[in-house]
């Protein structure tokens, strides 16, 4: 009689165990619009048979004694479902899977999710604690934490930007980072960790996620930092020239700004402050500015030096530029009066008249002749006479002249033409 009395304690004492529900996980936070998954397993004593199955969300908060009531997330007589979530649950309806989805969530669904299992012989269990649903409402926004009190952010120190929503944030997103809209491949979760931030880290960040735009408002990184790459530009009309102006500007990289600048010359082993301001100008060049010329810039972080730059001034001859031009005048002067020379020559200069031609006549001595007419011609011609009259050159010969003649005589010709 003891030992019956021990096995049915203890049958008692199996079957009453065997009542349970489990829920995993007992927290969740999802996107609005997307969907979820109630993990949930239940057991009962083998004797009994499984007569009714329902998720439910209670409307305020009640103990968990079986006499809960709520809005029917699910129920296995499909007209008790609350006509909020019709047509969004699918239920696993596998023995002792009580897992449960949720499509389409929105932040009406917050709230917690019980299940609760019925049998025969008024077998009734309700699982302890449920599960709480929580739904991350966009957009995104973005959080930059540091150690430091003031907020400031210098280099070296370790920063955390912090992706979040409204509610609670989702642990899976995949996330994605942007940095000045350009996405940062590595940063796939909801934290981006800095472990030692640098100059190069300054910018707009932003987050959504993956495979999609940024859909958070963009926060500045703002880390501050000494003066970085600090340089020299020439600005200048031209080479640099005696006479020439030209001027020097010092660059550079800094937050917060340069609020300080100092213009050095280093000459004969000297150095000089010759400045005080982002730009040093010179108005007309000269040798004596010739040297090496470099500038720091300042802010409240620091300062650096730029690199040393050297300036030459180019120098020419006063004396011999002055004859070289006097020289190229006074050639373009004497070619300028030799064309005019030349066109005036052509103007007055006469054109040539055509000449005819005579028949020269050579006379070596003084001589009459009688030019007599042949016998036809003085038949028919015989009033047709012409004297012409010669003068004759005085002659240069030696031989005598004529007794009847004198110098510089006519010579009398009888001329007859048929």
């Amino acid at each position: 009689m003891f030992f019956i009395s021990i096995l049915l304690q203890l049958s008692l004492s199996a079957a009453l165990a065997s009542w349970s529900v489990s829920y995993k996980p007992r927290s969740i936070c999802v996107f609005e619009r997307s969907s979820v998954d109630f993990t949930c397993s239940f057991d009962y004593p083998s004797v009994y048979t499984l007569k009714t199955t329902k998720w439910f969300k209670p409307k305020k908060p009640q103990k968990q004694d079986g006499t809960q009531q709520g809005i029917f997330v699910h129920h296995s007589e499909v007209a008790e479902i609350d006509q909020l979530y019709k047509n969004r649950t699918v239920y696993a309806n596998q023995d002792k899977n009580c897992s449960l989805q949720l499509h389409n969530i929105s932040k009406s669904d917050i709230g917690i999710y019980l299940f609760r299992f019925e049998t025969d012989y008024r077998g009734k269990y309700t699982g302890l604690g449920g599960i709480n649903l929580n739904v991350a409402v966009l957009p995104f926004r973005v959080t930059v934490t540091t150690q430091k009190m003031n907020g400031r952010i210098h280099e070296g120190d370790t920063v955390t930007l912090r992706c979040s929503t409204e509610n609670c944030t989702p642990e899976q997103g995949p996330f994605a980072w942007f940095k000045n809209h350009l996405l940062l491949p590595q940063a796939t979760e909801n934290e981006l960790r800095i472990s030692s931030v640098s100059h190069n880290d300054f910018g707009n960040y932003s987050c959504g996620l993956k495979n999609s735009s940024p859909s958070s408002d963009k926060i500045l990184l703002d880390v501050r930092y000494s003066p970085k790459n600090v340089e020299i530009t020439i600005l200048t009309s031209g080479k640099i020239a005696q006479g020439n102006s030209l001027t020097l500007i010092c660059k550079s990289n800094a937050n917060p700004a340069v609020t300080n600048y100092t213009w050095f010359r280093i000459r004969d082993a000297n150095i000089s402050s010759i400045g005080f301001d982002c730009e040093f100008s010179i108005k007309a060049a000269s040798q004596k500015d010739d040297g090496q010329y470099f500038c720091t810039a300042k802010n409240d972080m620091g300062s650096q030096n730029s690199m040393i730059v050297a300036l030459k001034v180019e120098v020419h001859d006063r004396h011999f530029l002055l004859s070289a031009t006097a020289l190229l005048f006074f050639v373009i002067a004497v070619l300028l009066v030799l064309f005019g020379l030349n066109i005036r020559r052509k103007q007055f200069t006469p054109k040539k008249q055509p000449t005819k031609q005579t028949p020269a006549v050579t006379v070596t001595e003084a001589i009459y002749e009688n030019l007599r007419k042949s016998p036809k011609s003085e038949e028919s011609h015989t009033n047709n006479l012409i004297y012409a009259d010669l003068n004759l050159p005085s002659s240069t010969s030696d031989r005598p002249r004529s007794n009847s003649q004198e110098a510089g005589a006519v010579v009398y010709s009888l001329l007859s033409y048929k």
